[in-house]
C-alpha cells in the first residue's frame, strides 16, 4: 500500500511532492511519485506511440524525476522511493488507475496556482480526479513546501456520525496508528443550542477508536460547516472527510460541505470515497 504523489515539475506539484513524502516517512510506506504525459501535444495518441516519442518522454521523465528527487531530499528525510512515468494520455484516469493497480494507501496531489498560499485551489485535474477515485486523496494546499511542519502531531476528522464520516474515521485511524498522532473529532454545532447534541455525536466517533490512540474533541459553533472546517481554530496538521458517493457505481460524489472545504482549507485535507461493494 504505497503513498502514490501525483508529480509535475510545477509549485503545485512540488507541494504534493513534499506532503507525499512527509506521509511516507510517517506512515512508514513506500513513496512513488507519478508523472503523467499527454498525448504529444497535438492530440494524436498513435504519434505518442511512436517509439520516438516513447524515447523523448521517458528522457523527461527521467530529468523530472531527477527534480523530484531533489525537492524530497532538500525537503524531508527520504523514504523508499519508486518512480512511475504514466500515460501519454489524460492525467486524472491514468492516475486513478495507477493507484488502483498498485493499491495505493492514498493518493496525493497538489493545488493550482491560482489560489492564496495556504489555501487549496484544485485544478481541473483535481477536480477530475475526485468523483473517479477508489482511495482517499490528499490535496496539498499552495505553498505547503513552505509551511509544513516535520511531523503530523494532529489529524483532524470532520465527523458528523454519517456512514460518510465513519469511513472517514477508519481512514484517520490508520494513519494516527502509524504516524503516532492524536486525533481531532471536529463536529460543527451550527448554533449554541446545538453543543450538547455535537458532543453525543462525537463520542460515537470516539467509540471507534483504539484505546491505544490519543484522542481529542472540539465542537466548533459555526453557521457555515465548510467555512468552519476549514478554518480550525486548533491545530490540525492534516484534515480527513468523508464523501457522499453510489455505490453501486463505485463513484466518488462530493457532497456540497466536502466539495467547499477542499477548495477553501488551510491544511492539507484527505477525502475518503465510499468502498465499491
Amino acid at each position: 500500500m504505497p503513498i502514490v504523489a501525483a508529480y509535475e515539475d510545477t509549485p503545485g506539484g512540488h507541494d504534493a511532492l513534499v506532503l507525499g513524502a512527509q506521509l511516507a516517512r510517517l506512515t512508514g510506506l513506500t513513496a512513488v511519485v507519478a508523472t503523467v504525459y499527454p498525448t504529444d501535444g497535438i492530440g494524436l495518441s498513435s504519434i505518442a506511440r511512436d517509439p520516438r516519442w516513447r524515447q523523448k518522454i521517458e528522457a523527461v521523465a527521467r530529468e523530472r524525476f531527477g527534480r523530484a528527487r531533489a525537492v524530497i531530499d532538500q525537503e524531508w528525510d527520504s523514504a523508499e522511493i519508486e518512480f512511475a512515468s504514466l500515460g501519454p494520455g489524460p492525467a486524472a484516469p491514468a492516475l486513478v488507475d495507477h493507484a488502483e493497480q498498485v493499491g495505493a494507501a492514498v493518493l496525493v496531489v497538489g493545488s493550482t496556482a491560482g489560489g492564496l498560499v495556504g489555501r487549496l485551489a484544485p485544478g481541473k485535474t483535481v477536480q477530475r480526479l475526485l468523483p473517479t477515485a477508489r482511495c482517499p486523496i490528499a490535496i496539498a494546499p499552495r505553498g505547503y513546501r513552505h509551511f509544513a511542519e516535520k511531523r503530523i502531531a494532529v489529524i483532524g476528522v470532520a465527523y458528523d456520525g454519517t456512514p460518510e464520516s465513519d469511513q472517514a474515521v477508519v481512514v484517520a485511524v490508520h494513519l494516527a496508528s502509524r504516524t503516532g498522532a492524536a486525533l481531532r473529532f471536529v463536529v460543527v454545532a451550527q448554533d449554541p443550542g446545538a453543543v450538547d447534541e455535537a458532543k453525543k455525536t462525537a463520542q460515537k466517533g470516539v467509540a471507534r477508536v483504539p484505546a491505544e490512540i490519543d484522542t481529542l474533541v472540539d465542537v466548533v459553533v459555526g453557521r457555515h460547516v465548510a467555512h468552519t472546517l476549514a478554518n480550525l481554530p486548533e491545530r490540525t496538521d492534516l484534515l480527513v472527510a468523508g464523501s457522499r458517493g453510489y455505490r453501486l457505481m463505485r463513484r466518488l460524489l462530493l457532497g456540497s460541505v466536502a466539495a467547499s472545504l477542499v477548495r477553501s482549507a488551510r491544511y492539507p485535507v484527505v477525502v475518503v470515497p465510499i468502498p465499491a461493494e
